[in-house]
Formats: C-alpha cells, structure tokens, sequence
C-alpha cells in the first residue's frame, strides 16, 4: 500500500482521479467505504481489510494461472494509439508486460 491514492495511482500507471473514481465505484459497489478518509496514511476500514485479504489470496493465483496459459513461444503483438497522452501510461506499462512477457515482440 502506496499510503495515498497518488502515490498509488502513480504505482499503477493510472492518474490520481482515475484511481478515485474506480474508488468511489467499488465503494459503491460494495455500499461501503474501504478507506478511512482525512488519514495520513490511509487507513483500511475492517471492510477495506476483508478486501485485501481477498485480493492477497486471489490475486497470487491468477498470476500462476495466467502464466500457465500464456503461449510459451511467444508471439507478436500490434499496438495502435491516437492520442499522444497515451504515452505517458502506456510506456511505463508496456515496460512492466516485457518484463513478465520477454518473447512477445511488438
């Protein structure tokens, strides 16, 4: 845990309000608050906990699974953007994809 939203949206490529709003969406997914808000850090609710705990155990799994899945050949893959904004996130994340995915050339 980053310990504020910028900091994890910056963790995971996505801007601060993008984060927030997919937040705010579980939040209201759920009918519930994960966070404790006007805390530094941030602090997990007891519901924000039980959910960490799930993505802790399933997440690991998925991972496992979808390296068992994945074409041990490799492949290649054609990416097509039209905005140059793309950039700043798609840079860092395709980064991230050939480390965990070294024989896809694209």
């Amino acid at each position: 845990m980053q310990g504020n939203v910028s900091g994890a949206a910056d963790s995971l490529f996505v801007t601060q309000s993008a984060l927030s709003h997919q937040i705010k969406k579980l939040e209201n997914l759920l009918d519930s608050s994960i966070f404790v808000r006007h805390s530094d850090p941030f602090k997990l609710t007891p519901q924000g906990k039980k959910l960490l705990e799930l993505a802790n155990d399933v997440l690991p799994r998925i991972e496992i699974t979808e390296k068992q899945l994945v074409h041990s050949e490799g492949g290649r893959l054609n990416i097509a953007i039209e905005c140059h904004s793309c950039f700043d996130w798609l840079i860092p994340t395709l980064d991230v994809f050939r480390e965990k995915q070294p024989k896809v050339d694209f």
